[in-house]
């Protein structure tokens, strides 16, 4: 999908689900106005990125991530050789390498899901589900300077709480929490998206910049989002990606 700018996509919003949203009685709930502001529930979200990576493994990478609502999640990074991947089908961590699927990753691939549910929280569709989390919107006393609303999530199996902030127009503009990313960094993570722009109706940051444990991680440029594609469904997770990150 190509991205476009922004306009006035609240026009373009389907009547349909803002008067289901409204009539269910959600629609007060800050990650509810979120998920219309920002153009609707997700199914799923794609993104190809090129990245600026400060730390780890410094240097120019380009990756694919590709998330199905709830908690499945691939993670593909093109490389010089053949594609790396990690991927998390609901049960299982697995590795690929190419095609080939590894018998026996890292043990650190278990800290995956941390990528998991960080992805699961900034989508802000699977907050909806209150046997899993806890929301508390904060007050105004407790907002950084520049930011009109925020919540605090968290877990509730291991108490991993995590901060979305959002601007007076209820869309994300920044987040934080713990992540683990194997075999390269682990801390609180904090996020900031800009460039909002309209991708089939939805409204997303192109760009994001990401500190870890208050020192430069990353910078990222979103080259293409895919909404809604209905191909990664969860026995796609259990294999090696479909199709090539470039």
């Amino acid at each position: 999908m190509t991205i476009r700018p922004e306009g006035s996509f609240r026009r373009r919003l389907a009547g349909g689900l803002i008067f289901a949203l409204l009539s269910s009685g959600c629609a007060g709930s800050l990650v509810e106005r979120a998920i219309i502001a920002r153009g609707g529930p997700l199914t799923s979200l794609s993104r190809t990125s090129e990245a600026d990576v400060h730390a780890g493994f410094p240097g120019r990478w380009r990756w694919r991530f590709d998330y199905t609502v709830p908690d499945l999640l691939r993670w593909t990074i093109e490389t010089y050789g053949e594609e790396q991947s990690v991927a998390f089908d609901g049960t299982r961590v697995r590795y690929f390498l190419g095609s080939a699927t590894l018998p026996s990753g890292p043990a650190a691939l278990g800290d995956f899901q941390s990528v998991v549910r960080w992805t699961a929280v900034t989508t802000l569709d699977a907050l909806r589900d209150d046997a899993q989390v806890a929301l508390r919107e904060l007050p105004q006393a407790e907002l950084p300077g520049g930011v009109a609303a925020g919540v605090e999530v968290t877990y509730r199996s291991d108490g991993a709480r995590y901060l979305l902030l959002f601007d007076d127009a209820d869309l994300l503009i920044a987040a934080e929490g713990p992540i683990v990313l194997p075999t390269i960094a682990a801390g609180r993570m904090r996020a900031r998206y800009e460039s909002f722009a309209t991708t089939a109706g939805y409204v997303l940051p192109a760009r994001a910049t990401y500190a870890l444990d208050g020192r430069p991680f990353f910078d990222e440029t979103v080259l293409r989002w895919a909404p809604n594609d209905p191909r990664p469904d969860a026995a796609s997770f259990a294999g090696p990606p479909p199709r090539s990150v470039r």
